[in-house]
């Protein structure tokens, strides 16, 4: 799929405010492929689909989990994690998208996981610290995803700040985001970092 028929698929099923968060991180998922040596046409794609549907109908997206086959502990969250699976999957089947960098950027967006691929790091920083982002702490993470060189730290200090925030707010924490921790905490990178 071409980057105009992205937009133009986002721009036909998302409010303006989700279309212009997308639009942000797909250029700053391009700007961190450009640092970090990325396939930027990857990450931009990614970056304009990755939230296709989160407004979609949380019944529909059950379902969806339940006839395709996907991961059953998805069946205990809302849509603030079902919207990247399900998006991976409408991409794949009903647009036709076969890159799997692409697809597990977009189904892991949001969670992250261990052993990520480059394209998924990129959009998962990008969907944290994209410019329209105001949450507390994010220019540190903006200056560690930009300046300091390393993205498993920088995801590693997304992770974190996401469980905290969770606990703090006593929400449930899919289990990937806990291994996506687990896994940039003790990573090769920064233990070499340190």
């Amino acid at each position: 799929m071409k980057i105009e028929q992205a937009v133009a698929l986002i721009k036909d099923k998302l409010p303006e405010k989700r279309v212009t968060h997308s639009l942000n991180v797909a250029e700053t998922a391009v700007k961190l492929a450009e640092i970090y040596d990325g396939d930027a046409q990857k990450a931009e794609l990614a970056g304009v689909l990755h939230d296709y549907c989160k407004y979609d109908d949380l019944g529909t997206m059950y379902q969806i989990v339940t006839s395709r086959g996907l991961d059953s502990n998805l069946l205990s969250y809302g849509v603030e994690i079902l919207h990247g699976p399900v998006a991976a999957l409408i991409m794949q089947e009903t647009f036709g998208i076969d890159d799997e960098e692409v697809l597990l950027a977009i189904k892991n967006h949001t969670t992250g996981r261990a052993q990520m691929t480059k394209t998924e790091k990129l959009v998962f920083i990008a969907d944290y610290i994209e410019p329209g982002r105001q949450t507390p702490g994010v220019e540190e993470i903006r200056e560690l995803a930009y300046n300091q060189g390393s993205l498993d730290k920088t995801i590693y200090e997304i992770s974190k700040r996401t469980v905290l925030y969770l606990i703090s707010k006593d929400i449930n924490v899919y289990d990937a985001t806990i291994a996506c921790l687990n896994y940039y905490n003790y990573s090769d990178e920064r233990v070499k970092d340190d």
